[in-house]
């Protein structure tokens, strides 16, 4: 059995961001009948910032749903969505940064939540340099629209693109004693803003298209939108021996609606050999 999509009415939701996140996921909702209208009522930096100045003391779900909420209380639309991105973990923790971006849609009229992720590798990195040519260097080796954060002991500039603008900020603190050298060694580190971060970009993209494929996807019992993979089962047999190993063997589809199930079979019907704990101990 398959879910049918949600019916397209037209209903308004508000997204509280400072960041500029509207040009994002606008779109992709106003496709499927969501038309979000974007708020800074209220300032998200006291939530946390990437930047370290305000610690983010929620977890990134907490952080969403706390967006999601001000975003529909702010406007008094029916529907809130807050967005939230972390660094840190993924597969290859300590070796390559790495981007979870979640969208956390809140409907106010049932209370229900949909909760869409996309995560990913962020090719960043960070310098520290008392040399200009290095800065030159390392920002010819990013994407041209990355922002960046220059601190010294003086404090720190944000929101710097381009080598002019750094140059600037690096003037503007008195660090330039001639036209290569800076009379201290500076940090120059990525703006992680959505805004001035193009590779958080995307997945905040991905997440609004995921977003909007579980708004539509309806409980063939109750019509709730979020049908979706919610828990796997494992035990696919092994291609050899038919012992149950720790591969998927299905996916579990629920609604948290009524609580109807439906199973959904692996596209492989065994599991390779050096998965099964008998043939390969």
């Amino acid at each position: 059995m398959t879910s049918e999509k949600h019916s397209v009415a037209i209903v308004e939701a508000a997204l509280l961001t400072k960041h500029h996140k509207l040009a994002l996921i606008e779109p992709v909702l106003a496709a499927i009948g969501i038309r979000v209208i974007d708020t800074d009522a209220f300032d998200t930096d006291t939530l946390g910032s990437f930047s370290g100045e305000t610690p983010r003391r929620q977890t990134p779900l907490e952080c969403a749903r706390t967006k999601a909420q001000l975003a529909a209380e702010l406007t008094g639309l029916p529907i809130g969505i807050g967005s939230e991105g972390s660094f840190g973990g993924g597969p290859y923790a300590g070796l390559v940064n790495w981007d979870d971006e979640l969208l956390l849609l809140l409907d106010t009229r049932t209370g229900q939540e949909i909760v869409a992720v996309a995560s990913g590798p962020v090719p960043l990195a960070s310098l520290e340099t008392e040399s200009l040519a290095a800065i030159a260097r390392h920002l010819q080796q990013h994407d041209a629209a990355q922002g960046w954060i220059c601190s010294f002991s003086q404090g720190l500039a944000k929101g710097l693109v381009g080598l002019e603008q750094v140059q600037a900020a690096l003037t503007a603190a008195g660090l330039l004693t001639d036209a290569a050298t800076l009379s201290e060694k500076i940090k120059l580190q990525p703006d992680l803003r959505a805004h001035l971060c193009p590779a958080r970009q995307q997945y905040i993209q991905q997440a609004a298209q995921q977003l909007a494929a579980r708004w539509q996807s309806l409980c063939p019992s109750c019509q709730q939108p979020d049908f979706w993979r919610k828990a796997v089962e494992t035990g696919l047999p092994c291609e050899v021996c038919r012992y149950p190993t720790d591969r998927i063997k299905s996916y579990i589809k629920k609604c948290d609606g009524c609580g109807y199930i439906e199973r959904e079979p692996s596209r492989v019907e065994f599991a390779e050999q050096g998965h099964c704990p008998l043939c390969n101990p």
